[in-house]
């Protein structure tokens, strides 16, 4: 059988161009031997392997970091189901709140609008109709749904700080317990973790206004502030957040990359059931990839740091 070198295509023995790509079968060049090569075609049984892309300057892989998630999480998925229990218990009450106070002000506000009772007064039977809502009832289920919705706000904003601490934990050996973490951020914590926590979130939904897009970017760059929070006590808030995206500069693609590497495992998330599988997978996955750059970035801190007193003494002579 003949095929044609440059597309593998079928030929016919007498063939002189190859009538699927073209190629002038006449101007091969022979081997060695004196015998043209044939084309190799690839069957669908070969094994390929795909290496996945390593961050720059980290020498490791998004599969290695999972993998070694998975070690870490071995036998430990049971730790975090009393936190992921209380998140999504606290995630459906305050979402409740919101949905029934919003129901109760735009019904009642419907009700008084198209009303058709809209005075009051006698009639024949001494009946006096007025409007069945009051404005302070209105006023008072419109208090509730903003209180509501910050409720909603503060709920989504430490979660990640509960969720993120119980992977520093998990991959410190130490036990995950989210209720033992939220009460060291109230006790023992000065309010750093909160505060920090709740201008990320502020930060990001301002940043989100511009098309998502910057709002995702920036989520990177603040992504490493709990991690350092936990690493050094006496770190501000602020500073915190300064440095993590100091240390995230150049390392923002990687890390979105490998956050939304989970995005089908979130897909199926809304089961909830597979939240006892994922969210300790993905937070723990995400802490090992930042407990790496963290290191990283010490390591090329004190070679510069090394390097300066010898620049110093250069330029003096």
């Amino acid at each position: 059988m003949k095929y044609c070198p440059n597309c593998g295509a079928e030929l016919r023995a007498e063939a002189k161009f190859c009538p699927s790509c073209g190629y002038n079968l006449e101007q091969e060049v022979p081997n060695e031997n004196g015998s043209q090569e044939p084309f190799v075609q690839v069957t669908s049984n070969e094994q390929f392997e795909l290496e996945l892309e390593k961050a720059e300057g980290l020498n490791v892989t998004r599969a290695e970091i999972k993998k070694h998630a998975q070690k870490k999480l071995s036998g430990r998925y049971g730790e975090w189901c009393k936190t992921i229990l209380l998140l999504i218990g606290a995630n459906i009450v305050a979402g409740f709140i919101f949905r029934f106070a919003y129901v109760r002000f735009f019904t009642n506000s419907l009700l008084n609008l198209f009303n058709p009772y809209d005075y009051s007064g006698y009639y024949d039977y001494g009946y006096s109709y007025t409007r069945p809502f009051s404005g302070a009832s209105l006023f008072l289920w419109f208090l509730v749904m903003i209180a509501a919705l910050v409720l909603m706000f503060l709920v989504a904003a430490l979660s990640t700080a509960v969720l993120q601490w119980c992977a520093i934990h998990t991959l410190r050996g130490n036990r995950a317990d989210g209720l033992q973490i939220f009460a060291y951020f109230i006790k023992a914590q000065k309010n750093r973790v909160l505060k920090a926590n709740i201008l990320i979130a502020i930060y990001t939904f301002l940043w989100s206004l511009l098309f998502v897009i910057p709002g995702i970017v920036k989520s990177a760059s603040y992504a490493m502030t709990n991690y350092l929070l936990e690493k050094d006590d006496t770190l501000s808030a602020s500073d915190a957040i300064l440095l993590s995206r100091q240390i995230m500069y150049g390392y923002k693609m990687e890390f979105l990359i490998l956050r939304y590497s989970f995005f089908f495992w979130n897909l199926i998330a809304v089961f909830q059931l597979t939240n006892f599988y994922i969210m300790p997978y993905q937070n723990v996955t995400e802490i090992q990839f930042l407990d790496t750059l963290y290191n990283h970035y010490v390591e090329q801190h004190n070679e510069n740091e090394a390097k300066t007193p010898a620049a110093a003494v250069d330029a003096s002579l």
